[in-house]
């Protein structure tokens, strides 16, 4: 399930909503477009409790540089843009979840 804390209310403050969704996600995207310096912040908060970051941007400059050995996908903002990053999410989720299920088989 997709969540933003936009949508939820769960705590009087913003960041402890998205600390908490963070900290039961499995998998957080993070989109670099515009180098929004809230993204960076809740990349690092998922970072820190090694959850798996997928990076996402329309622009590869905005990524920084010491966050450019993750692999990220490119997309453009138009309906056939957001529609293959749709499917190129689907296929990271999908290798994320084998990766999941086979780490909990060992």
């Amino acid at each position: 399930m997709c969540q933003r804390t936009d949508d939820i209310w769960e705590d009087s403050t913003v960041i402890q909503d998205v600390f908490s969704l963070i900290f039961r996600s499995y998998v957080v995207v993070c989109d670099f477009s515009g180098r929004n310096a809230n993204v960076f912040y809740e990349a690092g908060i998922a970072h820190t409790l090694g959850k798996y970051v997928v990076p996402i941007t329309q622009n590869a400059d905005d990524i920084p540089f010491d966050l450019r050995h993750h692999r990220f996908v490119r997309y453009l903002n138009n309906g056939e843009g957001r529609q293959r990053l749709g499917k190129e999410l689907e296929e990271r989720f999908r290798f994320l979840a084998e990766k999941k299920v086979k780490t909990n088989l060992i």
